[in-house]
């Protein structure tokens, strides 16, 4: 007759992970409200609807187009109407990826399940690249781009946190734990 119990592991929010799993449900939710409101305002105002920002920030992309959105989309309706629908397409990707985010932090990471944590963590950071790419564009036509960074640097940080977290929190997930 055995005596030993058996190896049984329950998520806890009170915990690295329970804290992991906030931030990363929270950077899911960031994008999922963006992609949400920012094609609702630029449907709404205009191409400078969406706090007169498309790509870094207002004043940066006022400099690289030569004037703000909100003249940009007086002056030329018809590109107004482009960018607006290059920002819904971008918008329905963010929301593609919100969605699956948010599927892998809730039904994977919460789990216990490691592989969800380098999923999120590389999916979150594919973005920056792209920033880099954006902002020597901009540089390359005299503009610079550093107002774009506080924001993104709120994103990195969460990510960060909630990278450091789960793994913290992975690691105290006991080995041969029946992760149901």
């Amino acid at each position: 007759m055995s005596t030993q119990m058996p190896n049984l592991w329950s998520f806890r929010w009170r915990s690295w992970l329970g804290l992991a799993v906030v931030l990363f449900l929270l950077y899911g939710a960031i994008n999922v409200l963006a992609a949400v409101f920012v094609p609702l305002s630029l449907h709404l105002n205009g191409a400078g609807g969406a706090g007169g920002a498309l790509v870094i920030d207002p004043e940066a992309d006022a400099m690289l187009v030569g004037r703000t959105l909100a003249d940009l989309d007086r002056a030329d309706p018809r590109l107004g109407a482009f960018l607006v629908s290059l920002m819904d397409t971008m918008c329905a990707y963010m929301m593609a990826f919100a969605i699956v985010h948010l599927g892998v932090t809730w039904f994977a990471l919460r789990q216990g399940r490691a592989w969800a944590l380098w999923v999120l963590l590389v999916g979150d950071l594919a973005i920056f690249p792209y920033y880099m790419v954006i902002g020597q564009t901009y540089a390359r036509l005299g503009v610079s781009a550093v107002g774009g960074l506080p924001p993104l640097m709120v994103f990195a940080l969460i990510i960060l946190a909630a990278t450091v977290a789960a793994w913290f929190g992975l690691r105290q997930i006991p080995r041969g734990a029946d992760l149901a």
